[in-house]
């Protein structure tokens, strides 16, 4: 779809005269980069041109305007904010009648169909159809995922491709690993992620993993060295042994350090209940011997009071 050119019938319908047929171009493009998208006529003729209007088609809609110059300066107004500060003219090359359009930070939106319209003063006009075809891609990386008793995981992974590509993983003698395709999802910038996961039940030194995009016969390709999986396996199961055996001693250690603080506290409790239990029943002795002491010293006081008395009467 994205190599099919669309020929513009309507553009016969604007008003004033053509001096030429409209010509019709294809330009490739990768997101991010920038790309100059071609439309030129003989130099004597342009000096008479008092307008440059770049557009875009947009379904079901009147054509963008992506830039637009008019008697020697451009004009904003009416230009598309998705190409402010992005599309600009060759300015040293209008005299030389070459108007193409620069388009800086190119984004996969960018796709689709360009007018270029020149307007002379006599109100003859020429157009130019531009099929700007926009491509992502970037570098695949290749990453193991999971060792266990299967094997080794590995997984290769592409990030905003488009076109979709085709993508391949094989050993260091280039035989694929994997007849199983690979799973596409359609990241919200336009693009598609594709992700492979290829399981090694066998010993390899080298995986490696390509991308290619037919349709541009543009490749992209990483690979990954591995060690003995086997070995790997073994020590990892030693690893894991060991850190359980570890985290099960730290735990029971833990476990009889609670409970003998535990029970220390409990003991000083008692031991602190029983020195009061102790000093209360000092206390209380101490003050019923204090009362027994002022008895007898009453009890003496009466005796001795009862003994002068008879004194006295038995004197009379």
């Amino acid at each position: 779809m994205y190599f099919r050119l669309h020929l513009v019938l309507s553009a016969v319908l604007i008003k004033g005269d053509f001096s030429a047929d409209v010509q019709s171009k294809q330009v490739h493009a990768f997101a991010g980069g920038a790309i100059i998208l071609p439309c030129s006529i003989e130099p004597a003729a342009s000096s008479d041109i008092q307008t440059v209007e770049w557009s875009k088609e947009v379904e079901g809609q009147k054509p963008a305007i992506v830039f637009l110059y008019r008697d020697g300066c451009e004009t904003f107004e009416m230009k598309d904010p998705d190409f402010e500060y992005r599309t600009s003219l060759i300015m040293r090359q209008l005299q030389k009648g070459n108007f193409s359009l620069r388009i800086a930070n190119v984004k996969l939106s960018d796709t689709g169909t360009f007018h270029c319209l020149l307007i002379w003063k006599n109100k003859t006009k020429e157009e130019t159809i531009v099929e700007l075809v926009v491509a992502s891609s970037s570098d695949p990386k290749l990453s193991v995922v999971s060792v266990d008793s299967r094997g080794v995981t590995v997984q290769c992974e592409a990030l905003c491709w488009m076109p979709v590509p085709v993508m391949t993983t094989v050993d260091d003698e280039g035989n694929k690993l994997t007849e199983e395709e690979p799973k596409q999802e359609l990241d919200p910038r336009g693009c598609y992620n594709i992700k492979q996961n290829v399981t090694l039940q066998n010993p390899l030194s080298k995986v490696v993993c390509k991308v290619h995009q037919q349709q541009r016969n543009h490749s992209k390709m990483t690979e990954i060295l591995l060690p003995d999986f086997g070995e790997s396996c073994v020590m990892s199961y030693l690893i894991s042994a060991a850190v359980t055996t570890l985290l099960f001693i730290t735990a029971f250690c833990i476990y009889i350090w609670v409970n003998k603080k535990h029970y220390s506290s409990d003991g000083g409790n008692q031991e602190q209940m029983t020195d009061i239990s102790d000093q209360t029943s000092k206390s209380q002795s101490n003050e019923t011997q204090s009362l027994l002491d002022q008895q007898i010293a009453a009890d003496n006081k009466q005796n001795s009071l009862t003994e002068e008395l008879n004194q006295q009467v038995n004197g009379l």
